[in-house]
């Protein structure tokens, strides 16, 4: 990860060498969900009733495998994919 003002922040190669349960906060897509694809262009997620994850760093995931990091506000999902790895 990356120190940035005295606060760590996570990285792909770090999302990708865990596994889902590994990590208290994180969430799971199918993959033929919407959102994955919303998720790999970048964009901010919204959760649906029942999928709050709490504040802070979550890991992303697709049938149950790591992508990467989003920070959740705890209905939202803020999107920390990688730019050079997004889809356009």
């Amino acid at each position: 990860g990356i120190l940035k003002k005295d606060r760590f922040e996570p990285v792909e190669a770090f999302a990708m060498a865990l596994r889902l349960e590994q990590y208290a906060r994180s969430i799971t897509f199918a993959c033929e969900d919407d959102r994955v694809k919303k998720y790999l262009k970048g964009e901010t997620i919204d959760l649906k009733e029942g999928e709050e994850t709490g504040k802070g760093w979550i890991l992303v995931g697709v049938d149950g495998y790591p992508l990467g990091w989003a920070k959740s506000d705890g209905k939202r999902l803020k999107n920390k994919y990688h730019p050079g790895w997004r889809l356009v």
